[in-house]
């Protein structure tokens, strides 16, 4: 057997291991903050594959809660929504999500109306379609409708999940949401991006930390979410 097998083989053996720590670790964030969220009082709510696990959506809430962020702009309306008005219910601020599906942000509507958080969040139905700032003639939300709804904004927490990008062809769908929001950015802002175990989500969050300047740190065990600060804040996991 040559070095270079050996090595190979090596390398092999430790991906796997590695692999396993990740899913086991993922396992156990997963179950924790599922307990933490539960704190919160929410009823049933349908979790489907599309939604941030619940480590995520722990991280996206820690940020919120330990850096007092006010403006949050989401791309993809689901469970995170919900959540994320929950907790501004008490904290304080406003959710603008933007949801390509009519009837789903319909349904994220209602139940948002069943708990009394309707006050806190504008979920916007923005189609899906070209876009001049997009990557590979990909298209992107309705760039009209996004601009109108954020006017006068000065968003200080971006959530994109969305749209949907786990096809062949599609990796680079979710490019746009930081260059869309660019003249609408506090000084002091936090990104996160959901999917970043995929190598489309991993190209853009290149992209944006050498156009916007910001260091990404990604949460592998944690939901597969990245967070990237631009400005200061307290350090959240």
């Amino acid at each position: 057997m040559t070095e270079t097998k050996r090595s190979y083989e090596r390398m092999t053996v430790i991906n796997r291991i590695t692999t396993k720590l990740n899913r086991f670790a993922q396992l156990s964030n997963d179950t924790r903050a599922a307990a933490e969220l539960s704190r919160l009082g929410l009823p049933y709510l349908p979790w489907s594959d599309a939604s941030l696990l619940p480590s995520a959506l722990q991280v996206v809430l820690n940020e919120i809660e330990i850096n007092s962020r006010k403006t949050i702009v989401e791309f993809g309306s689901g469970i995170s929504t919900i959540y994320i008005a929950k907790v501004l219910s008490r904290v304080g601020g406003r959710i603008v999500s933007f949801e390509s599906d009519v009837e789903w942000a319909t349904f994220v509507e209602d139940r948002l109306s069943a708990l009394n958080l309707s006050e806190f969040v504008s979920v916007v139905r923005a189609p899906l379609g070209p876009s001049k700032l997009s990557r590979n003639n990909l298209n992107w939300y309705d760039q009209g409708i996004v601009a109108s709804a954020l006017e006068d904004l000065s968003i200080d927490c971006v959530l994109i999940d969305g749209p949907p990008a786990y096809e062949v062809g599609y990796e680079m769908a979710r490019y746009p949401a930081l260059p869309a929001l660019k003249e609408h950015l506090a000084q002091d802002y936090v990104v996160f991006l959901d999917d970043i175990h995929r190598a489309g989500e991993q190209k853009i969050l290149q992209l944006w930390s050498d156009q916007f300047g910001i260091k990404f740190l990604r949460y592998f065990s944690k939901g597969n979410i990245s967070r990237g600060v631009h400005g200061t804040a307290h350090f959240t996991v």
